[in-house]
């Protein structure tokens, strides 16, 4: 993609936009926001794509495509998780119910079979796809409110954010190692690198932090800069560098190995920026903000993306 291809703003949220995520194949953003909605965009043209996703009756906090792009989950302040038939609009089944607070993460498996969900009611869930049924028991170990779920690469994991970022087996719903302290506040965002070797998590306490979770600790030193609450992270496709969204209105970039910023984003949003998430070359991400709009943009070339 040429550098000088020009930004795509997404308007039509009647409020904040929270959640923003690219389709496996790249040709749609899916958002999601607190107007309580879900709507499809062109990737190429930044025009909205079918109908307003609508049926939950809070924020919709995040949203997540399924592998295959066919599905579409999402986790609502209304205390559910939905998933939808990304051709035709409709839902899929009833909605997942059970957490007792609302629900803040999703993430599908990689093989498609499960879906996560974290909650303020402190639990992570696990459904199975396209049923919806539960599988196993609620994840219980955290002790404050989970806004984050992630998948390993390889699905035998699943890390949670709350009081410590922690991780789970899939198979059993067991707790794998210590769980990763280091935040000074509530862990809100969490990642894997693409190789899984590592995991990178966003906080209140305004740093954002990269794990080594094998070795049970921090890889680098915190990364600081910010100046409010970072809410989200991800990972650039070559697993060199790594992104932040910030309630400081800013995306910044750094490098995985020395943890030092590399570079910021010229996004042009006017409040906080609540997720991001890149295309699967890594070329381009996309922003969601409290301004109202997300934002395809392209991203710039840095040293360590190599």
């Amino acid at each position: 993609m040429p550098p000088t291809q020009p930004s795509l703003v997404l308007t039509g949220h009647r409020e904040g936009v929270i959640g923003a995520v690219f389709h496996p194949d790249d040709h749609l953003v899916a958002t999601s926001g607190e107007d309580g909605t879900i709507r499809l965009w062109d990737a190429t043209t930044g025009e909205q794509v079918g109908r307003t996703l609508t049926g939950h009756t809070g924020t919709i906090w995040l949203v997540a495509f399924h592998p295959e792009g066919r599905l579409l989950a999402s986790a609502s302040e209304d205390r559910t998780a939905r998933i939808w038939d990304v051709t035709t609009g409709e839902q899929v089944g009833e909605p997942l119910t059970g957490h007792t607070a609302g629900v803040y993460g999703v993430a599908f498996h990689p093989d498609g079979g499960l879906l996560a969900t974290g909650s303020a009611d402190h639990t992570v869930r696990l459904w199975k796809v396209p049923g919806g049924e539960p599988v196993g028991e609620p994840l219980t170990e955290s002790t404050d409110e989970i806004d984050g779920v992630a998948f390993h690469p390889d699905g035998h994991l699943v890390a949670s954010t709350g009081d410590a970022v922690r991780l789970y087996d899939t198979a059993t719903g067991r707790s794998v190692g210590t769980p990763l302290v280091g935040h000074t506040k509530g862990a809100v965002s969490v990642a894997f690198s693409p190789d899984g070797r590592l995991l990178a998590s966003g906080s209140d306490d305004l740093t954002v932090r990269i794990w080594d979770h094998a070795a049970g600790g921090a890889a680098v030193e915190p990364l600081v800069g910010h100046t409010d609450a970072v809410d989200g992270v991800v990972f650039h496709p070559s697993g060199r560098l790594l992104v932040s969204a910030a309630e400081d209105c800013t995306v910044r970039v750094w490098d995985v190995a020395t943890g030092q910023q590399v570079g910021q984003v010229e996004t042009g949003h006017t409040a906080p920026v609540w997720n991001i998430a890149f295309d699967r070359s890594g070329e381009r991400i996309v922003t969601a903000s409290q301004d109202g709009t997300a934002r395809i943009l392209p991203f710039p070339t840095y040293p360590a993306a190599g």
